[in-house]
């Protein structure tokens, strides 16, 4: 269980980078085409499974208490990201279609998105170390083995 885990926690963390190249494929193209489409769809499909299937696959993996938890606070921050949205529309009034002339308060709440994904990517990042040193340890071990040989060679 530990090898799943440490590809479901890769998956993921290489899911939150293509997350940020498809939010700068939507800055930078044509609002006409509506690219931010696809980083909107990533986000609300792929990366709230592949955060939830972290969380599962370290408790099924008995990762440890703070892998459990950073985790469990990646899939909250990636809820929160679309929570923010939520909010924006009930507090402001913002819908997708009014992103022209949003409300100074929108802005302020809306930039949060943003910062909070920079987080997630950190703590994905994390987690993926942690599930990669956990799955396999045997390969960070050679690794010192070899360069232990190296060292006595030289």
């Amino acid at each position: 269980m530990r090898k799943v885990f440490a590809v479901i926690a890769v998956l993921f963390a290489v899911s939150l980078i293509v997350q940020l190249y498809l939010a700068g494929i939507g800055v930078f193209s044509d609002p006409n085409d509506d690219l931010f489409a696809i980083h909107a769809v990533n986000g609300q499909i792929v990366l709230r499974l592949l955060a939830l299937l972290t969380l599962v696959a370290a408790a099924f993996a008995r990762a440890g208490k703070g892998t459990i938890w950073l985790s469990a606070i990646a899939l909250v921050l990636v809820l929160l990201l679309t929570v923010l949205f939520i909010l924006a529309g009930i507090f402001f009034g913002v819908s997708p279609d009014s992103h022209e002339t949003p409300p100074l308060g929108a802005t302020i709440l809306l930039a949060l998105h943003p910062v909070i994904g920079v987080a997630v990517l950190a703590i994905g990042g994390t987690i993926a170390g942690r599930a990669i040193r956990l799955g396999f340890p045997r390969t960070r071990a050679a690794a010192s083995q070899a360069s232990a040989e190296e060292r006595t060679k030289a």
